[in-house]
């Protein structure tokens, strides 16, 4: 068995998603960098309602809201891919 690498779904639940994942990453890698997205946007959710000026704030929201988003896409593609691997596997 090879190694399950992520699988693109272009039929996401969520049709506004603006991140697609591309095919045939590690999966290790791509949730690494899941993760990485993740740790980022926490910070910067924890610094958007201290910061001085209110413009920073909105833009660290956004700036988290865009990493949430890219996290979510590497997850989905990483279940994708998984199932995917495993489904080759059953056969």
């Amino acid at each position: 068995m090879t190694d399950p690498i992520t699988k693109s779904n272009p039929r996401d639940k969520v049709s506004h998603h603006p991140f697609t994942v591309q095919p045939d990453i590690p999966l290790l890698d791509a949730l690494e960098h899941a993760a990485v997205y993740l740790n980022c946007a926490e910070v910067l959710a924890h610094q958007a309602p201290t910061v001085a000026r209110p413009d920073h704030s909105s833009s660290l929201r956004w700036a988290s809201q865009q990493m949430l988003a890219n996290a979510r896409a590497l997850i989905v593609a990483s279940i994708n891919g998984q199932q995917a691997a495993q489904a080759r596997v059953d056969v």
